[in-house]
């Protein structure tokens, strides 16, 4: 059995949510210093819509040469998708969007541990 396939590609997911989530904290944290930067917009990363897309199998870029190099569609999709957002920074609103994306990096962490400690509790206890 390929390692790939061992969680039903829900490892290359968490993987993935744990690249955006650490992603968009990089956009707040920039918001939060450009608070005070005049002109400058906020910017975030739509979290679900690339999610969807990752997990719909969608391409970002078709190859139409087998010498083509694959693009990871997770990568693809962040350079993308960063859109500035209408209206200076909210100090407030991007403090709650911080602390809920480190809420949800923290859980998809612990996700991927979970996993982890299951493929060591099958190789260390299933000869048994």
């Amino acid at each position: 059995m390929p390692i790939r396939s061992l969680f039903g590609g829900s490892l290359a997911l968490t993987r993935h949510a744990l690249d955006l989530r650490l992603e968009r904290q990089g956009l707040i944290q920039s918001n939060i210093a450009n608070l005070e930067t005049p002109g400058y917009q906020a910017q975030d990363l739509p979290f679900a819509r690339i999610m969807a897309s990752i997990t719909a199998g969608q391409r970002p870029l078709n190859t139409t040469h087998p010498r083509h190099l694959e693009v990871d569609p997770a990568t693809a999709a962040m350079r993308l998708e960063p859109a500035a957002m209408k209206g200076p920074v909210d100090l407030d609103e991007e403090m709650v969007k911080l602390a809920e994306n480190n809420l949800m990096y923290q859980t998809a962490a612990r996700i991927m541990a979970k996993k982890y400690e299951g493929i060591r509790f099958a190789i260390d206890e299933g000869g048994k």
